[in-house]
């Protein structure tokens, strides 16, 4: 974890990376969040393949994922499809939730979720040691408002649904 600032007042204008968290494969550039008192978190993503969010439900946080590059498998209220570069995703809060890297070495996205809370639970992970302990994690999501179901979403999940037929290209 690189902590860089912790301004706890309201920014406005250009934004600054204001802290960065590591973990399982993500790397994680946070530019707004509860520190600078904002209503929400923004943070740029980096996901190495094969990595990313373990099935989840964020009961008090509504997200919006921007695909900035390369592809993602996402899993959303039992819904699995593809994204490519510019495509959006949004997930309410309460909805069961996980996404994979696909073949780029590493794909990007934006995340912005409101309450600003995520940011907290990615710095909070981002402390503990790899490879993690369960308990642990678990711990951290409970504080979080996190709760843990399942695993990284699979790609053989991708015969359930046809619109992930249409996005079968890459774009790294």
């Amino acid at each position: 974890m690189k902590h860089i600032n912790t301004n706890t007042r309201q920014v406005s204008g250009l934004l600054h990376t204001a802290a960065e968290a590591t973990f399982s494969g993500i790397e994680a550039r946070i530019l707004l969040g509860k520190d600078n008192a904002s209503a929400f978190t923004v943070m740029q993503m980096a996901v190495s393949r094969d990595s990313g969010a373990p099935l989840h439900r964020s009961p008090q946080e509504d997200k919006v994922f921007n695909i900035t590059s390369g592809r993602f498998l996402f899993l959303v209220g039992g819904k699995t499809f593809i994204t490519n570069t510019g495509d959006c995703v949004y997930v309410p809060k309460g909805t069961q939730h996980s996404f994979r890297a696909l073949d780029c070495p590493s794909s990007g996205m934006t995340l912005v979720s409101t309450p600003a809370h995520h940011d907290v639970f990615f710095l909070r992970l981002s402390t503990l040691s790899e490879p993690h302990n369960p308990e642990d994690v678990m711990q951290v999501c409970a504080e979080c408002w996190q709760e843990l179901m399942g695993p990284v979403v699979e790609p053989e999940s991708l015969d359930l649904h046809p619109e992930a037929k249409d996005a079968s290209h890459s774009n790294c």
